[in-house]
């Protein structure tokens, strides 16, 4: 058992030190080249991830197939594997980017975040896997940190510890952001809350604990109620935001307004009202510009352990 452990140990800080040259050699190179690398990875996967693949095709053909041809289903489907590469390229050169934001990224709308939080109830961004979602954290993050707002984001722990130390800590965290363990978060999330700071949650992905069926794209889709039971029995604000990207130009991070909140009286019927509410603003967004978006993601796996979380007091 001491020799496996000493063996996975092992190959984990051979990964480490392989990814960390990676980012080194990557951060050498004007960003411009960078991107060209990673428009070439992303084709590249499109072409050798053939599961992946599929499940891309799959997915744009329910959504398009009466509107498009094969054709441009498979253009749009080559756009989100380029769309990953240059999410990639992004991600790692977030220490440098950090260092001169302006070149790179613009807030539109921040006000909104302001406005939000004189309310005291912390506030909720929803946030998707289109463009670039981690470099919203980091904008967002910088911006309010300059103003002494902290900003939290709920994300998963992967299996290399080195690794994922260095995502949370040097790349993810590199302007403030902090990051929260998705397993049994909900305690820490209403604890922010209360301190009237920002968590930021994905809401375009397939969740199996603590979520509700929503039409995306007229199909259901689990999705996580979370933030819906933060507004429907705590009043706290919802947010939308979005990065569109632009080569050769900073990326645009743009902030809506908080999304009204839809009581009834029904809680359930509630909880996925106000689901609707924040899934349609993605799909809008999506339908614009299709090839932003994650579509390699199982998005419309059903699920029976999908259930509505009624423990928040």
């Amino acid at each position: 058992m001491q020799l496996k452990k000493i063996r996975m140990r092992t190959v984990q800080l051979i990964q480490y030190g392989l990814f960390r040259f990676f980012c080194f050699v990557l951060n050498l190179i004007p960003f411009s080249w960078a991107l060209k690398l990673g428009q070439i990875g992303g084709r590249v996967l499109y072409r050798f991830l053939g599961r992946y693949r599929r499940v891309a095709l799959e997915n744009l053909t329910y959504v398009f197939g009466e509107e498009k041809s094969q054709i441009e289903i498979e253009k749009i489907a080559v756009r989100s594997f380029e769309n990953l590469g240059y999410f990639a390229i992004e991600f790692i050169r977030i220490p440098k980017i950090v260092k001169n934001l302006k070149k790179y990224i613009v807030i539109k709308n921040e006000e909104s975040i302001f406005k939000a939080l004189k309310l005291k109830k912390g506030l909720i961004l929803i946030v998707s896997h289109f463009g670039n979602w981690e470099w919203m954290g980091v904008a967002a993050g910088k911006l309010l940190r300059e103003k002494g707002v902290k900003i939290n984001a709920i994300a998963r722990v992967f299996g290399n510890p080195f690794l994922y130390r260095y995502v949370t800590e040097n790349l993810r965290g590199a302007t403030g952001l902090q990051t929260i363990n998705k397993k049994g978060a909900a305690r820490e999330i209403m604890k922010y809350l209360d301190q009237n700071e920002i968590v930021c949650v994905l809401a375009d992905q397939h969740e199996r604990y603590g979520s509700v069926p929503v039409p995306y794209f007229g199909r259901e889709a689990w999705t996580t109620s979370l933030p819906a039971v933060m507004a429907v029995k705590k009043g706290v604000p919802v947010i939308p935001v979005f990065s569109f990207r632009k080569l050769g130009k900073p990326t645009v991070v743009e902030l809506g307004e908080p999304f009204s909140v839809i009581q009834t009286g029904d809680y359930k019927a509630d909880l996925i009202e106000n689901t609707k509410q924040y899934v349609n603003s993605i799909e809008k967004v999506v339908r614009k510009r299709p090839g932003d978006w994650l579509w390699m993601h199982a998005r419309w796996r059903s699920s029976r352990t999908g259930k509505v979380n009624h423990s928040v007091n």
